[in-house]
This record gives structure tokens, C-alpha cells and sequence, in this order.
């Protein structure tokens, strides 16, 4: 099997900051700053590359008690991903949420949005809605969906899901996401889905991923998806559509009014109202001191209302940033990517021990191998001695070969004195002692003889 791939503009991370470029889509980018999904449209964990290919390398769809379950290994530790696991892991709370909508309501939200290309077909396309619409369709494609190409067009499903967040109805994401990784192991062509939502599954059932090296850097939106969503097409009209006010009340009353936000994510918005009651009034008044004087600890949630102010059924934006919220949800993005980054300091300390430990172990090797050459020259003298100690055996037994070689001579001479028939030439015979000896070089020459003389006693 071929290995499986990442794809380059699938599951990324949303920029839901609100830089000078970002004119005109302030209410949209306070929409999902406020909404229940930011978590997964924003969270960027530390994707180790081997582990999200083991995962879904070694996946498989079971079904445990009555419950369908992805099973995975990923270091020797087994993985089980379920809709719920999806939904608790992701903080989704989309639980009992709509799968997709009748088409006759999808129509009728999509003409609300005012909707350009309105057909019978349930294949819409991005490029017929005003930018703030866009933004929000682009957003939730690129960061949630199962696509991988074609970013201008989507599906019933997709139209279904931005219907339920424009009107605060739940749609069921984690379910939608669960599915969509089950498709993708029966499909013919699979690839590496949703490493980000993978590696935050990851991160809860197996530790010590941090042994791994290879890293996956998530592509992430930039400052300059406002102007790509400002863009227009020749077959748009170029009319702006505001986004529903139910929308705009939501986004001002997750970040002012936190402490009446009902506990369910999806609430049905409300309008702020001056509080009537006493206690209510010194509660409201406290939290909003509490706000000023230490802006960090508070969040997107808490109230920040004045009692003495009232406020229309659909508040417009303020120019007082502690009212708008923006400080303080700069402050949280900024929280998180200290987390984020605390997170990478770790893991990089944990590289940096486990590199020393290998060092550690390698100077021992190299010390190990420096005792083993200095006992060479010893090892060459003992070969050495050796060979010396071999040429002395060798010189004796050439000399006892000497000996056995003469009493062979002895031995044949006697063979052939007792031969009666091997007669001895005399090959002196006939030559006078001159011949004989030789001593024709010395003609001319005085010689001497010296001759001893034994006394007789």
C-alpha cells in the first residue's frame, strides 16, 4: 500500500484575529470567537508526522456493545476514537444536534442570506455570498470539513451547518467528523485526515510522543484571508448582506453578558437588559471592577455591562475596547499561544535529555574503543614472542635434519663397501701430483715447506 499523504489545505487552523485589514468583519470574526467551536477551529497541537501515519495506517472500524469505534495502534498503545470521544476531546457540546436539514429549509436560509445562484441543485457555491458570509463558509470548509480541493463549492451537509450557526441551532460536528473518518478508511483513496483533531486524540491516550522528531507544521489562515474574502467574483453583484441579528446579539453577549449565558452552548439569544434587582445590580457592578483592575482574569464570558446604560435589542459596537471585548480576547489568543509554546519548550527539553543521554552513551563507546587500540601494541609483542620462540623450534629441528642426513651417508657408504659388485674408480690414475693438486699456479715462486720434527724421547 502507498504511503498516505497530508493534504496541504485540509483541516487548518482559523485566524479569528481582527488586524487593520480585517474592515468589515469584525461581527463575523466575534461570531466564532464566541461560539462553542473556536476550540476546534483554532487549536493547534504539536503534530508528530509518524504518529498521526501510524494511526491511520493501522485503523479499523468495530463495533463494541452497540457503538461504532475507530481502533488504532500508535506506539504500541492502543487508540479508540468514538463520536462522543470526538465531541468530549474537540469541547464541541453538539450532542442530540441536527445532521443535515430538509432541503426546503436550506433553501429558505440561503435566500435569507440572499443567496444569488439559488436553484433546485444541493451543490452551492462560496462565491455568491457577500464577504462576511464567505468568511464564515470559507472558515468552516477549510477548518472542519472533509474536503481537500474545491473550496468554492459545498455540499447540503456544509449549507446545513452554517444554517444552524447563523440561526444558534446545534449541528452535530462531532458526528459529522467521526463519520467522515470512517469514510475515509473505506475509501479508495485515503490520506492522512484531520491531523489536528488525530494528534489532540493522540495527546489523550498515549504518552511519550515526544521521543519523535518529525514534525508536521499545520497550515494555518493569515490577515490576508479578509482580502481574498473581499474579492468578487464577475456573476456577483457585489450587495452586502448583514449577518443575522441573532448572530450579532450572540457574539456581544458571550463576551459583556457571560454570567446570563445559559449553560448550553447553542442558547436562544436574548437582549441585554438593565438588571432590576439589587443584588443582581452589586453582582454585575463587582464582576465589572473585578474586570478593570485585573484584565486577566477575565475571559470571553464575563459581564461587563453598566447598570446605569441601557442597551438596544441589537447592540451596535462600542468604541470603549473593554466593552468590545477585543483586549481581552487578544489577551485569551495570546493565553493560548503561551500554552502552546510552553507545551513545544517541553517538548524540546525532552529531546535535549534524551540527545544527552545518546551523547552519554556514545562517549562510552568511544572511551570503550580507545582502551581496545591501546592494548593493541601489547597483543603485537605476544605475536612477536611468538614468532621468535617458533624460529628457534624451527633452527633445532634444521640441525637434527643435518645429523639424520650425514648417518644416511654413513649408512649408503657402508651399503656399498658390502656390494661386492660396485667397483670404486680411481680417478687419479695417471695424473702426476701437479695435476693431482694443482699446484701449476705456483711456478716462478719461492715456496717453503715447513715441516715439524717430533724428537724421539
Amino acid at each position: 500500500m502507498a504511503a498516505l499523504k497530508f493534504a496541504s489545505s485540509h483541516n487548518m487552523v482559523a485566524f479569528l484575529d481582527k488586524p487593520t485589514k480585517s474592515d468589515g468583519f469584525e461581527q463575523i470574526v466575534d461570531f466564532l470567537n464566541a461560539h462553542p467551536i473556536k476550540y476546534a477551529l483554532t487549536v493547534n497541537p504539536t503534530i508528530y508526522t509518524s504518529c498521526i501515519e501510524q494511526f491511520w495506517a493501522t485503523t479499523k472500524v468495530k463495533t463494541v456493545n452497540g457503538e461504532v469505534q475507530i481502533q488504532a495502534l500508535v506506539d504500541k498503545k492502543k487508540v479508540i476514537v468514538t463520536e462522543a470521544s470526538v465531541r468530549r476531546d474537540l469541547q464541541l457540546a453538539d450532542e442530540n444536534g441536527t445532521e443535515c436539514l430538509p432541503n426546503a429549509t436550506i433553501f429558505a436560509e440561503l435566500e435569507r442570506m440572499r443567496y444569488e445562484n439559488l436553484t433546485q441543485k444541493l451543490t452551492f457555491y462560496k462565491a455568491f455570498f457577500s464577504p462576511q458570509w464567505k468568511f464564515l463558509i470559507h472558515t468552516i470548509l477549510q477548518c472542519l470539513s472533509a474536503k481537500t480541493t474545491a473550496w468554492n463549492e459545498f455540499s447540503s451537509t456544509m449549507a446545513s451547518a452554517i444554517i444552524c450557526l447563523a440561526t444558534n441551532q446545534k449541528f452535530n460536528f462531532s458526528k459529522y467528523i467521526f463519520d467522515s473518518m470512517v469514510k475515509n478508511l473505506e475509501g479508495e483513496v485515503k490520506f492522512l485526515m484531520y491531523p489536528r483533531f488525530v494528534q489532540v486524540f493522540l495527546d489523550k491516550q498515549v504518552e511519550g510522543m515526544s521521543k519523535h522528531k518529525k514534525i508536521y507544521v499545520t497550515p494555518s489562515h493569515t490577515k490576508k484571508v479578509f482580502a481574498n474574502m473581499k474579492r468578487q467574483g464577475k456573476d456577483f453583484s457585489g450587495r452586502d448582506t448583514p449577518l443575522f441579528p441573532t448572530m450579532i446579539v450572540q457574539a456581544q453577549e458571550q463576551v459583556g453578558e457571560g454570567s446570563e449565558i445559559p449553560t448550553d452552548s447553542h442558547h436562544t439569544p436574548t437582549t441585554t437588559q438593565p438588571s432590576t434587582s439589587k443584588p443582581q445590580k452589586k453582582h454585575s457592578r463587582r464582576k465589572q471592577r473585578k474586570n478593570i483592575e485585573d484584565p486577566q482574569l477575565s475571559g470571553p464570558t464575563e459581564p461587563v455591562t453598566d447598570d446605569t446604560e441601557n442597551v438596544a435589542s441589537v447592540p451596535t459596537h462600542s468604541n470603549d475596547p473593554l466593552l468590545s471585548g477585543e483586549d481581552r480576547l487578544k489577551l485569551n489568543e495570546l493565553m493560548e499561544l503561551c500554552t502552546s509554546l510552553s507545551q513545544r519548550v517541553l517538548d524540546l527539553k525532552n529531546t535535549k535529555t534524551s540527545q544527552a543521554a545518546e551523547i552519554t552513551e556514545l562517549k562510552k563507546r568511544v572511551k570503550k574503543l580507545e582502551g581496545k587500540r591501546k592494548s593493541k601494541p601489547l597483543g603485537m609483542k605476544r605475536l612477536f614472542k611468538i614468532g621468535r620462540s617458533a624460529q628457534v623450534v624451527s633452527s633445532e629441528d634444521e640441525g637434527l635434519g643435518d645429523q639424520e642426513d650425514a648417518c644416511k651417508q654413513g649408512r649408503k657408504i657402508a651399503d656399498i663397501n658390502a656390494d661386492a659388485e660396485v667397483t670404486l674408480v680411481d680417478e687419479t690414475q695417471g695424473k702426476n701430483d701437479e695435476e693431482m693438486f694443482d699446484t701449476c699456479i705456483l711456478d716462478g715462486e719461492e715456496v717453503f715447506a715447513e715441516q715439524d720434527v717430533v724428537e724421539g724421547s
